[in-house]
């Protein structure tokens, strides 16, 4: 297994997590509960952004730019006219 296969692997595992936790805190209806499930999920949420910045940098999760064009093609199909 190579590096980049680890890194997206623990990416994806992380942003399950996220998900997950989320949700439990969403579900939780014992405020002490709550904020545990919030704070793990501020640490994932933390420890996913840096594997993204890490395999953004390796080039091994390549961005690509918007155009202003394409961003309002995708506004206008699916906001409403107060939006524009």
């Amino acid at each position: 297994m190579d590096d980049k296969l680890i890194m997206t692997n623990l990416l994806d595992t992380s942003k399950s997590i996220c998900n997950l936790l989320n949700q439990a805190s969403i579900e939780s209806d014992d405020s002490t509960i709550c904020n545990v499930y919030k704070k793990m999920l501020t640490s994932f949420l933390t420890m996913q952004h840096d594997m993204y910045k890490v395999m953004q940098e390796e080039g091994w999760y390549p961005v690509e730019n918007v155009k202003p064009a394409a961003i309002n093609k995708v506004k206008n199909k699916f906001c409403c006219s107060e939006c524009n």
